[in-house]
């Protein structure tokens, strides 16, 4: 069982040469240049093999063998270089070649042109519908006018115009069938490609939305419970300073009364830009917990910064000038913030940076509103 497994795990390194691939159609290309070149080289050396031992044909001999070395160089090429385009391309010139020459020293005998259809076949599909047609179509010139050439004289006049005519008609039908085939998978893979990014869109934008506040853009509670737990453990990692801090709007409630929740709904949006625009660094975050009230987590080094840019808030949301005539604190709308720092030696969790940062909010709100409290804790 385990043999069976390894010698599967190697028959499908080579045939896919080990390349990632980015689509289903690449994934096919090289399969199909690893598994034809494989195969070539197999037939090649039992004709030259054949061709020796039985027909003393040495010239053809001479042919397949160049053809098999040529193959063998091909697929060791894509092996090491992982250059598909030109593993096809040698692949396609060796076996053009090949049975140019073959039908060029053959001629008919023992049919042998029925191997001339399958060039379109492995032209088409290893290169694309355009440059495989352009291969087909320079070797197929060459054959037809060898095959023309021929009525008459191979295999001892018995080659008429009707088997000229049979050989083009099947020759042109077989290159037109692959060439709508490789255009049908054209087709269908890009319109796949299409469906799975709309899908991938879709799921993105599901994702946003599981943890995402439809009104504010902020991450949302549930996030919040999902991350912040994280951000504890990569500040402990990494000796970092954590500032968590807990914000509430002053007397929204009066606002929503007195405005309307339309008016409310705004101002909350006008107030959630503002902290967004000021914790906006990678590994700050920025949530809506519920109502008018938001939290903010910032790792840092140095927390001094951070607190500055905190306590800038409360004046930028006041210069907004939502007017608010219902307030006791101003004439427009104002926010308090409450805000723990905990050096990194210390051990907290989740629950005590919320208790300890509402509670300073609770001191903000005591000391008059509009303002930002800070405390910091150190080892």
């Amino acid at each position: 069982m385990i043999e069976s497994t390894m010698f599967h795990n190697k028959w499908l390194k080579t045939i896919t040469s080990d390349i990632e691939f980015s689509d289903n159609r690449s994934y096919r290309r090289v399969i199909s240049v690893n598994t034809i070149l494989v195969l070539t080289i197999f037939t090649f050396l039992f004709f030259t093999v054949y061709n020796i031992l039985t027909t003393r044909h040495f010239i053809i001999a001479l042919l397949d063998l160049t053809a098999a070395v040529v193959s063998l160089y091909a697929l060791y090429d894509l092996q090491k270089s992982k250059n598909v385009n030109r593993a096809a391309q040698i692949a396609t010139l060796n076996l053009s070649i090949f049975f140019i020459l073959f039908i060029y020293t053959n001629g008919s005998d023992h049919f042998g042109l029925i191997w001339s259809i399958f060039l379109p076949v492995f032209a088409i599909t290893v290169n694309g519908r355009h440059r495989g047609l352009y291969f087909s179509v320079l070797f197929y010139l060459l054959i037809f006018y060898m095959a023309y050439n021929g009525i008459g004289v191979w295999s001892a006049g018995e080659w008429t115009l009707t088997d000229f005519l049979r050989l083009l008609f099947a020759s042109v039908i077989l290159t037109f069938v692959m060439y709508i085939n490789e255009y049908a998978l054209e087709k269908s893979d890009h319109k796949l490609n299409k469906i799975r990014k709309r899908e991938k869109t879709y799921i993105q934008q599901l994702q946003d939305l599981a943890v995402t506040d439809e009104l504010t853009t902020l991450y949302n509670r549930r996030h919040f419970n999902e991350l912040a737990p994280k951000l504890i453990s990569l500040a402990k990692r990494k000796h970092l300073y954590l500032t968590f801090m807990v914000t509430d709007v002053d007397h929204f409630k009066s606002y929503n009364d007195h405005y309307g929740h339309q008016a409310g709904d705004k101002a909350l949006a006008e107030v959630a830009k503002i902290i967004k625009h000021q914790i906006q660094r990678d590994d700050d975050f920025v949530f809506r917990l519920g109502g008018d009230e938001f939290a903010g987590i910032a790792l840092s080094y140095n927390p001094k910064r951070m607190h500055e840019h905190i306590d800038s808030i409360c004046k930028r949301v006041e210069e907004l000038k939502i007017e608010h005539a219902f307030s006791s604190t101003s004439d427009y709308l104002t926010i308090s913030i409450g805000v723990t720092t905990v050096h990194p030696g210390l051990e907290y969790t989740v629950e005590y940076l919320y208790k300890s940062a509402d509670a300073n909010l609770y001191k903000a709100k005591e000391m008059g509103k509009n303002r930002c409290y800070i405390e910091q804790h150190n080892a």
